[in-house]
């Protein structure tokens, strides 16, 4: 009979977290009516205009641009998004850190209390600051699929990490990186056409100007014959 009680018990348990994360859903929505919310962030995300969070995402301390998307699993902490920024599938953005010099064992449990990770911890106090550092990533950013960001890292704008990258120091603007750690590869343009981008701001451009010159976004050179007219 327990047995039973138990299962009609998770059973219900499970209905009742079902509609709560409806509900969540349903106001976030509502809240922000030009998005597309398929999950429910953790916690003090903030949204712009047309983003998108796709399933299985984690989000906590994030704030994101208008018209950039996180895709599938991925899990982001303390970070700032810009604008029309592309975050693929299972990337991870800010990682707890551990100690790694002086201290005998890297395990949270020999330097603080309150480590969710640790069942049982050896300390009244917390000796290391395993708080998750900030990272900042420009506009028109894209973050290719299982890529890894630990924390305090400044990305720039329109700067590509390939897939599977482990970034580990700051990203220059437009610079594609890659490899583990992530190196720069190339830069997108010149430093000329780096610098015209940059001057332009066009992220930040009304979206009737973008609709209108849209066709100037696929080539360099055209783009640059608008921002000097």
């Amino acid at each position: 009979m327990n047995g039973i009680l138990s299962i009609i018990s998770h059973f219900l348990s499970g209905i009742s977290a079902s509609r709560q994360h409806q509900a969540r859903l349903a106001k976030l929505r509502a809240e922000n009516p030009s998005c597309k919310i398929l999950s429910v962030p953790v916690g003090n995300v903030r949204m712009g205009e047309n983003v998108a969070i796709l399933t299985g995402v984690h989000l906590k301390e994030v704030s994101l641009g208008n018209f950039s998307y996180v895709s599938d699993n991925s899990r982001l902490v303390n970070v700032t998004i810009g604008n029309f920024c592309s975050i693929g599938p299972d990337v991870q953005v800010g990682l707890a850190p551990h100690p790694s010099r002086i201290f005998v064992s890297t395990y949270p449990a020999f330097y603080s209390k309150f480590n969710g990770g640790c069942p049982l911890s050896f300390r009244e106090d917390k000796t290391f600051d395993d708080s998750v550092l900030k990272t900042d990533v420009g506009n028109d950013v894209w973050i290719g699929s299982n890529a890894i960001i630990p924390g305090g890292i400044q990305i720039g704008n329109g700067a590509i990490v390939a897939a599977g990258s482990v970034v580990v120091k700051d990203v220059p603007p437009y610079a594609v990186v890659g490899g583990n750690p992530a190196e720069i590869i190339r830069y997108r343009f010149s430093e000329d056409q780096i610098e015209i981008l940059m001057a332009s701001e066009w992220w930040n451009w009304p979206i009737e100007k973008i609709r209108h010159h849209v066709d100037n976004f696929i080539d360099i050179e055209k783009f640059r014959a608008i921002v000097h007219s």
